[in-house]
């Protein structure tokens, strides 16, 4: 692997997802090394996230809130919610016709969970050096997660058509969510009013 090579692969797929992905592929990584990279993506995730809020104290103000301070339940909290990204990806995606897989769909987790970790640690310096643009860079790394979830998918199943992708992503979010809600109810979480 060359030098710079991993800077040029993060270039590659903010410009053509699709081509990141083909050659994400081509390394042909076994699944435990994709399970790695996910594990990873979340510790380095749960890492900065307690960073900041040693840094930056916050006043806890919900049950949730306070439950996901605690950085080993934040940690299980975003690899349940990676494994499950990645499942649904893989065979909602199969249902409409798709020809991808789990393990590349749970490959594109990691990958695009691991960009945003570097976006997480960017926003981290700057809200130490400028704070006003701390949560400018939280808008962006949204809209990226949603750029590519949506370019990946795409082309993890060789779908055309971007706008049946996002009408499949908003659809599973609202499928996903009456599923958790229903759940939540069933063990008496209730959202506080």
């Amino acid at each position: 692997m060359k030098s710079g090579f991993l800077g040029d692969l993060v270039v590659l797929t903010l410009r053509d997802p699709a081509a990141a992905l083909r050659i994400l592929r081509s390394f042909e990584l076994p699944m435990s090394v994709r399970w790695m990279a996910l594990v990873l993506s979340v510790v380095l995730s749960t890492l900065l996230a307690s960073l900041s809020l040693m840094l930056f104290p916050v006043e806890v103000q919900t049950a949730v809130s306070a439950v996901l301070a605690q950085p080993v339940t934040l940690a299980l909290v975003q690899f349940v919610a990676m494994v499950v990204s990645a499942l649904m990806m893989a065979q909602v995606g199969r249902l409409f016709g798709g020809q991808g897989n789990f393990a590349d769909a749970l490959l594109i987790v990691a990958w695009v969970e691991l960009l945003l970790v570097g976006l997480q640690g960017l926003q981290l310096v700057l809200m130490m050096l400028v704070p006003a643009t701390a949560s400018m860079l939280s808008i962006i790394a949204f809209g990226l997660f949603l750029y590519l979830a949506v370019a990946m998918t795409k082309a993890l199943h060789g779908f055309a058509s971007t706008g049946k992708v996002v009408l499949g992503l908003v659809g599973s979010l609202f499928v996903l969510g009456f599923v958790l809600s229903l759940l939540a109810a069933a063990f008496g979480i209730v959202p506080e009013v």
